[in-house]
């Protein structure tokens, strides 16, 4: 629970204050970026199997099609597009040091997460070896 707290409060850190966005076209793709990542994880997921929590759902299904085919963790990935976009529109440092301690709460929260579905789902392990966490091909 902690993982998830951190998450959204460094969010929140980054984003706010939304009314003082100013415009930037690397800022907006990176956040365009993130929600096409993110609905496409949406509707590859059957409805009950996302969590937010990192921890697999019982009745839950192990989904290695749409963008699970390139990165394990999308929504994760999402995120950190997303929010690399927040900061290219109000940039400040300590807004800088929250994201980068965005990504350090969320490749914990993904090894925990994956301790979970190796142990949930015999196939997982296979899976994690052929495809990234976060970046195709790179990370």
């Amino acid at each position: 629970m902690f993982y998830v707290i951190a998450q959204f409060l460094l969010l929140a850190v980054i984003a706010w204050p939304l009314a003082s966005l100013s415009f930037s076209i690397v800022g907006l793709f990176l956040m365009v970026l993130g929600a096409l990542i993110a609905l496409s994880a949406l509707m590859a997921n059957r409805p009950g199997n996302f969590n937010v929590r990192p921890k697999p759902k019982e009745t839950g299904a192990l989904i290695v099609h749409g963008p699970y085919k390139f990165i394990r963790h999308p929504m994760y990935s999402s995120l950190i597009f997303g929010s690399l976009g927040f900061l290219f529109c109000q940039f400040s440092f300590w807004k800088l040091g929250a994201w980068l301690l965005l990504i350090v709460v969320l490749v914990l929260k993904a090894r925990f997460e994956e301790k979970a579905l190796c142990a949930h789902y015999a196939a997982y392990h296979v899976y994690q070896k052929s495809n990234k966490a976060l970046i195709p091909w790179i990370w």
